[in-house]
């Protein structure tokens, strides 16, 4: 093995911000200045969800109650933008002949993926009048939908949509500031719209007012700042150069962080390879995301000069991540050996340059290897633990089993002991459901010639 090594003594910092899959989030983009109630599209790509009529106000506005901060649906109406230059409006609920669930819809900037766990919040506060009456209601909420929600609704109906998160039986009443809704979703996969507004039927409706004698009356309520994000900050796998500290970044807004060395802060600086787990809380939702340190300019496992049998094949990975390029013009990082001859592969990272060589020779030879390719790890007496049986017309003499995970890291070593027996453990501890994969390394004792043969295979380990 070659290597030319490049330290950079740097502190390497990972601060990734999770995206928001809403477009114009705040309604702050528009294609004209509002003039009139009822011109949400200003905002585009919001619209109406329904026949209902959803109102756009900004401060750019020279009409009288569009112009914000005085915009609403009453003469005293007030409220100060949460963030940028606007905010949209709409009816939540009206005893009257009128459509009184009012929605807004917009398209994702992508889709949401099955499985995955997003983040969801926007900002609400009632529009009322100081000098006429108030009212409330606790029915706002944010559904997701793979398609395109359009309906004409009948006064009093709802639009028959499931929230993907909605505001507590808790009624909204703070004029002053803002009311967050927020919540945890896990994606169906393939939602493409958000949906904002009363879902419920007008019967379903739960409002609180202030003279339930008034007829007909309407609740409305501005909307800012609406968040759809996954969270993800940490990539999956990061290469730790000698010397180096890595800064990993978990911060999300206004969380709170607990990693799996006990700290608390939401960003960690660590020196050590390993596996490093944050647990996020931020209102309620708790979200986790891994991140594996390699070492970056340690080899883990590349051959010496080797033979094998004729019909065998030999995998060659280079034992270090970064940009590979083999002697047979591949550049991925493992390539299939079938006939022998010289092998290199040159690979560069970020801790260095290196050179990794081998010769492989094919030769016959007899002798039949048994591992088990199923562990079930579950005390049943059964394919609990790993062993090996061997049968060869020549002498033979192993010179070492090796096992090891997805990353490369060699979970269990046997020498010169062809009886040995693994138990599934690694330090101590079960190692997790998968495949590994393993390699044994033994010579054939032909009179006075020995050859060495390389034998690789998987185990798929079930708990």
């Amino acid at each position: 093995m070659k290597g030319s090594f490049s330290i950079l003594l740097i502190l390497w910092s990972f601060v990734l911000f999770s995206q928001n899959l809403i477009p114009n989030p705040g309604f702050d983009i528009i294609a004209q200045c509002p003039f009139d109630p009822s011109q949400i599209n200003f905002a585009p790509p919001w619209q109406s969800a329904n026949n209902g009529t959803p109102d756009l106000f900004n401060e750019c506005s020279t009409t009288s109650g569009i112009k914000v901060p005085y915009a609403g649906r009453f003469i005293d109406s007030y409220q100060l933008q949460r963030s940028g230059s606007g905010y949209a409006s709409i009816c939540v609920y009206s005893n009257g002949n009128v459509i009184g669930n009012e929605c807004i819809e917009t398209p994702l900037t992508e889709e949401l993926i099955e499985g995955k766990n997003y983040y969801i919040e926007f900002f609400v506060s009632p529009d009322l009048s100081a000098t006429t009456y108030w009212a409330y209601t606790d029915a706002i909420a944010l559904a997701l939908s793979d398609t395109f929600v359009y309906r004409e609704l009948k006064p009093h109906e709802g639009m028959q949509l499931t929230p993907a998160i909605e505001n507590p039986p808790i009624f909204i009443t703070d004029t002053v500031l803002w009311t967050r809704i927020s919540g945890c979703y896990q994606a169906k996969g393939g939602e493409k719209y958000a949906i904002i507004g009363n879902l419920k039927s007008t019967s379903k409706t739960r409002v609180q007012f202030e003279d339930p004698n008034s007829f007909p009356y309407s609740i409305y309520y501005f909307i800012e700042d609406v968040l759809v994000t996954s969270y993800d900050p940490l990539p999956d796998t990061i290469l730790l150069c000698e010397g180096e500290s890595i800064e990993l970044s978990a911060t999300f807004m206004d969380a709170s962080y607990l990693w799996n060395t006990g700290d608390i802060d939401s960003i960690l600086v660590v020196n050590s390879p390993g596996v490093y787990i944050v647990q996020t809380t931020i209102n309620d939702c708790i979200f986790r995301d891994t991140v594996t340190i390699l070492n970056g300019d340690e080899p883990l496992y590349f051959p010496n000069d080797t033979v094998l049998c004729n019909d065998e094949m030999l995998e060659l990975t280079c034992p270090i991540m970064g940009s590979y390029l083999w002697s047979n013009g591949s550049s991925d990082r493992t390539i299939k050996i079938l006939e022998g001859g010289f092998y290199s592969v040159s690979v560069t990272n970020r801790c260095g340059d290196y050179v990794f060589e081998t010769n492989a020779n094919f030769e016959a030879c007899d002798c039949a290897i048994y591992i088990p390719n199923i562990l079930s790890l579950n005390n049943d007496g059964i394919n609990d633990e790993l062993t090996l049986s061997i049968s060869c017309d020549f002498d033979y003499h192993i010179s070492g089993f090796y096992l090891f995970d997805r990353w490369g890291n060699n979970l269990y070593t046997a020498t010169d002991d062809p009886y040995f027996v693994w138990d599934g453990k690694f330090q101590g501890e079960l190692v997790q459901s998968g495949v590994y994969a393993w390699q044994m390394i033994y010579k054939i004792m032909r009179g006075s010639e020995k050859k060495q043969i390389i034998r690789t295979g998987n185990v798929t380990i079930l708990r």
